[in-house]
């Protein structure tokens, strides 16, 4: 039923409201004709006249009380439509209608008023709506040009840094190093925020690029790991494996490199001791990969929440690197567009599994 339907059924249930009391006069004249009529069969006729006037008159009460039982339902409904539309409609309607004014006039009037203020708010919305995403385009270009423009700085500072720190420049001490080396990770991450905004940014915009194309993950997922032995080495944990020999994914190599590095580098930051888990089953038309460690785990009421922007991961204190909090959503992303999911299990101080699939083909 149309929203225009539906008005003209509610104000066409209030103007039968009255219904009732016609009816009832109504029917009560349309009855005296046939009456006097049998009263003249039965005159006439004894024997045919008594049944005649049996028939009309259980016709004439089936008939009654199917009508009035209609009349009143559909009564309960006019009151139960009134009732809702009550909050609706100003002191002054409320009053003509129940000093028992023509109620189809009087709801008229109101709807008629009621659709003219919905379409003005409807106008009003597209407007807003526009001017939105105007905003929204012009945030997404703010921040791909500062994105740009910062990488350009970040890699010259950083270069110049690294000279320095290997002494292409002259000797330096320990304490130098130090600071220089702590200079070099601070600019990785900056350049690694920068990158993710880039990469939001051109989720949300429905730019993100993905190149697919037959690679082996289990190669990719050991090229990580190799990317990571020595970090893990030196936090004393152990790196296991469950892969087959090889496991062929149609696919972004460098986006699932994004991935991996994305979820085996929160196994190694949330954990303090014990392993990190990768491995790898083959199903018929797809591979799926799972990334446990024996970590903090997730509260479970931040669960729902962890694939959202800026949602930081497990306990963030000072013992834990804090994040950009857009790692795993970008992740989610680039699984999505290979036609894959992404699922996490997680329980608080035992450990978290991250579980991906790619599509074979």
């Amino acid at each position: 039923m149309t929203l225009k339907e539906k008005k003209l059924f509610i104000v066409a249930s209030f103007g039968d409201i009255s219904l009732l009391g016609k009816f009832g006069i109504l029917f009560l004249f349309s009855s005296i004709i046939p009456m006097v009529l049998l009263l003249f069969i039965y005159f006439k006729n004894t024997g045919i006249g008594v049944l005649a006037m049996l028939l009309v008159v259980l016709g004439v009460s089936v008939g009654y009380f199917s009508i009035r039982s209609l009349l009143v339902t559909t009564i309960n409904i006019a009151k139960e439509n009134r009732k809702a539309i009550e909050p609706f409609l100003n002191p002054e309607t409320i009053q003509e209608l129940n000093e028992g004014k023509n109620e189809l006039v009087v709801l008229s009037r109101t709807f008629s008023a009621i659709t003219k203020q919905l379409e003005e708010s409807n106008s009003e919305l597209k407007k807003k709506n526009e001017e939105l995403k105007v905003l929204d385009q012009l945030k997404n270009d703010f921040v791909n040009y500062v994105s740009h423009e910062f990488r350009v700085p970040l890699t010259i500072i950083q270069e110049s840094i690294r000279q320095i720190a290997e002494g292409m420049f002259g000797q330096v001490n320990e304490a130098q190093l130090k600071y220089f080396n702590m200079s070099l990770r601070n600019i990785d991450r900056l350049k690694t925020l920068v990158d993710n905004m880039l990469d939001i940014s051109k989720i949300e915009i429905g730019k993100l690029e993905i190149v697919k194309k037959k690679i082996d993950l289990v190669e990719i997922i050991n090229e990580v790991i190799s990317d990571f032995s020595q970090k893990i080495e030196k936090k004393g944990l152990a790196i296991k494996r469950d892969m087959p020999p090889q496991a062929m994914v149609f696919a972004d190599k460098n986006r699932i490199i994004q991935v991996l590095m994305n979820l085996i580098g929160n196994a190694y930051k949330f954990t303090k001791n014990g392993s990190i888990i990768v491995s790898v089953k083959e199903h018929e038309s797809f591979i799926e990969c799972s990334i446990a460690d024996t970590g903090i785990g997730v509260p479970l009421k931040n669960l729902p929440h962890l694939f959202s922007k800026f949602h930081q991961v497990g306990h963030l204190d000072s013992q834990h690197e804090k994040g950009s909090g857009l790692g795993l959503t970008i992740a989610k992303n680039i699984i999505e567009l290979h036609d894959g999911e992404i699922n996490v299990e997680s329980k608080e101080g035992v450990g978290t599994i991250f579980t991906f699939t790619l599509p074979k083909t």
